[in-house]
């Protein structure tokens, strides 16, 4: 009894002095990062580049480098948001973003988008991803993803694209704050605007809570929606 209870107090201090660098650790190997980055040569995501540094510990992103000098951060965007496509599975794209928080290289690692089923290059989604270079992150986070730069929709694979989109600019944003990138800072977290009352009751019956105005109904017919817009002051609501 005393043997095990000296293993247990010694696996304890052994976890909690290496603990956070052996989760940090596992956290980076269990990252899409991790298991694409060994596929990827560095000059196929920015001309030029010819190393990556080791995935960090804290965050699933790694150093881009060319010789000696770091020049950006690489990452892919689905360690970061969502990322399904019209396929219903991730569409897994590299992203490299520079100190002043701008896109410097774009690469669809993986996919399973069926436009090629339908007669689209997957060329021509790949210079769309490549597009996306020069995006200033730091004008997208101040105008919360709407800071002015072109959606460029191609026609049979519009689910596609809106997704790559969404997904590099939303994740760009969250690696530029959380690296401090262009005097970002990390997104402040508030607190609760809505808290549960532990001693509200419960309704009876779905007719109690109709009565109460706990839930509400309206119905419109075709000729109701018709005469609102037709009620606009804008004339082309008619």
């Amino acid at each position: 009894m005393l043997h095990r209870l000296l293993f247990i107090l010694f696996a304890a201090l052994v976890l909690l002095i290496a603990g956070p660098a052996f989760l940090g650790q596992a956290h980076a190997e269990g990252t899409a990062l991790s298991k694409y980055l060994p596929e990827v040569q560095p000059d196929e995501v920015v001309k030029g580049a010819d190393a990556f540094g080791p995935i960090q510990n804290a965050l699933p992103v790694a150093p881009l480098l060319k010789g000696s000098q770091q020049i950006g951060w690489v990452y892919v965007t689905s360690d970061f948001v969502g990322t399904t496509g019209y396929s219903g599975k991730p569409i897994h794209t590299m992203v490299a973003i520079d100190n002043d928080a701008k896109v410097v290289g774009v690469q669809i690692v993986k996919h399973s988008e069926p436009i090629v089923l339908i007669g689209i290059p997957n060329a021509k989604v790949k210079a769309l991803a490549t597009s996306y270079v020069g995006l200033d992150l730091a004008a997208e986070a101040e105008a919360n993803g709407t800071g002015g730069h072109k959606l460029n929709i191609i026609s049979g694979a519009t689910v596609t694209v809106m997704v790559i989109d969404d997904s590099i600019v939303r994740s760009g944003v969250k690696v530029a704050r959380a690296l401090h990138l262009a005097g970002l800072s990390p997104d402040v977290e508030e607190g609760p605007t809505v808290e549960l009352d532990p001693a509200a009751v419960a309704p009876d019956d779905w007719l109690a809570m109709q009565g109460d105005g706990t839930v509400r109904s309206l119905s419109l017919d075709v000729g109701q929606v018709n005469d609102s817009f037709s009620a606009l002051e804008d004339k082309r609501g008619a």
